[in-house]
């Protein structure tokens, strides 16, 4: 069963370690940011209740959703996460409405079709839907009780017409972003850092599948569901942390294969922050049309199998902890080596393992500022020396 939930924004992304992934990556990044000037416009527009139910119900407005098991009737989004408003929210809120009370503004984000994505307002606009629609998302008739007497009993359809006109021409303000050249997109995935309307916080691969949503987020879920990985990663994780490894891993994948062998000669594709360099993967291979997808699908899937019967979950652990940083180091160059046919039988991915923890030098392109590009290209340039014996 699913848990949809609604939009949060945070100003600096913690590192995960609740649960015992440790990432430092993100907290890194916090330094390493900045938002274009000229990369956003925003403009302020005021929507009437009828335009935003037709813009809507037409798909011009639309809430990015993100099932990340493709479970059968999922209401898992991109944007918003783990909890929809209660039916008495959802009263209170159309209530406020009839009674000319003020409410909060929505944010909309012009998406390259032109239609506009909801960022902030999901809850709002989908209650309105829903009540001139007459049904709650579970599928109940929406009749308001939990208001004042003398709207108890009511639906849309039962308003009398002064009442409907009033709710139809009730006007929301709303910004309207619009990402401008090829920095655009990033500056909307930055400017979610900066914004906070309350609730949950989102992740950064949260906010990721609704930005970048299409074949490439896709694909990165179907490599989530391979049972080797579930093997090395555990349960599937309610916050994306393990489609997030998977993006590190193929795109770091590309460094290893631009460098290798010859590291010392080759400059790295590698640029910091983390989140510009996996955001830039998602929105280079967004159709994956430039992408052999059968080959790295081979290599993710033999690699998985490879650590499984070299070790099991513990081969992506670091100091007892999954750690982030150890997996793209890991994962990326045994994919590199799977692709060029030279990745090492069982005894040699162990010997690696244990050489890579062995290594003083390799913990600290780990443990220590894992974004920054000596960390990045070090632990890449240690793990091919471990797996490789070169």
């Amino acid at each position: 069963m699913s848990i949809p939930y609604e939009i949060t924004f945070e100003e600096v992304p913690v590192p995960d370690t609740e649960d015992g992934i440790i990432d430092e990556s993100e907290q890194d990044d916090a330094g390493l940011v900045d938002i274009g000037e000229s990369s956003l416009t925003h403009f302020g527009a005021d929507f009437d209740v009828a335009g935003l139910v037709r813009r809507l119900d037409d798909g011009d407005i639309i809430v990015p959703r993100f099932d990340p098991d493709e479970s059968t009737g999922s209401e898992l989004s991109g944007f918003q996460r783990q909890r929809v408003w209660s039916t008495s929210k959802m009263e209170k809120f159309i209530e406020s409405l009839l009674l000319g009370w003020p409410v909060p503004s929505i944010f909309l984000v012009v998406d390259a079709d032109q239609r506009y994505l909801v960022l902030d307002g999901q809850q709002r606009l989908t209650t309105l839907q829903s009540f001139v629609h007459g049904r709650f998302p579970n599928g109940r008739q929406f009749v308001l009780r939990d208001v004042a007497e003398h709207l108890k009993n009511a639906s849309f359809e039962s308003l009398n017409k002064e009442s409907r006109r009033k709710l139809n021409n009730t006007f929301f303000q709303a910004t309207v972003i619009e990402p401008k050249g090829t920095d655009g997109r990033e500056s909307v995935y930055r400017l979610f850092g900066r914004l906070n309307s309350g609730g949950v916080t989102l992740t950064a691969q949260e906010i990721r599948v609704a930005l970048y949503r299409g074949p490439v987020v896709d694909w990165i879920r179907d490599l989530n569901h391979d049972v080797n990985w579930r093997r090395l990663f555990g349960a599937p994780h309610i916050r994306l942390k393990d489609h997030e490894l998977i993006l590190r891993s193929v795109a770091l994948r590309e460094v290893v294969a631009e460098s290798a062998p010859n590291w010392a000669e080759s400059k790295s594709l590698y640029n910091p922050p983390m989140s510009d360099f996996l955001n830039s993967f998602l929105e280079r291979h967004r159709r994956m049309d430039d992408v052999d997808r059968d080959v790295l699908d081979q290599a993710f899937a033999a690699v998985c199998e490879a650590l499984v019967v070299a070790g099991g979950a513990p081969s992506l652990r670091y100091q007892g902890s999954l750690n982030a940083a150890h997996v793209d180091a890991v994962l990326s160059t045994l994919m590199q080596l799977s692709i060029i046919g030279a990745m090492p039988e069982k005894d040699g991915i162990v010997e690696g393992l244990r050489s890579l923890r062995d290594s003083t030098a390799y913990s600290e392109f780990v443990t220590r500022s894992t974004s920054h590009s000596a960390s990045v290209t070090g632990r890449l340039h240690s793990s091919w020396k471990a797996f490789t014996g070169s």
